[in-house]
């Protein structure tokens, strides 16, 4: 069920993807540029290449970069609980 919803709107989860690596990695400004430009060519290259399955790749980008974020907070509330 999802992998047609990826499929069809691929472009607005490559935009997606590099949005949220802008909002997520902002303390490290070189590693946020080199990964921008690592997500935008895989974007492009599974763009041109109508490779279907990048769509997936794109996907799974997104949870982690998202999962990191929540995992930091997470420990900063556990961190607040023990105190």
């Amino acid at each position: 069920m999802l992998y047609p919803i990826l499929v069809e709107y691929y472009l607005w989860f490559c935009f997606a993807l590099l949005g949220v690596t802008w909002i997520t990695r902002k303390q490290h400004p070189k590693l946020r540029q080199n990964l921008l430009y690592l997500y935008g060519m895989i974007s492009v290259l599974g763009f041109l290449l109508a490779l279907d399955w990048v769509a997936g790749v794109i996907f799974g980008l997104i949870v982690l970069e998202v999962g990191k974020v929540f995992k930091q907070w997470l420990d900063k509330k556990q961190a607040g609980l023990k105190k």
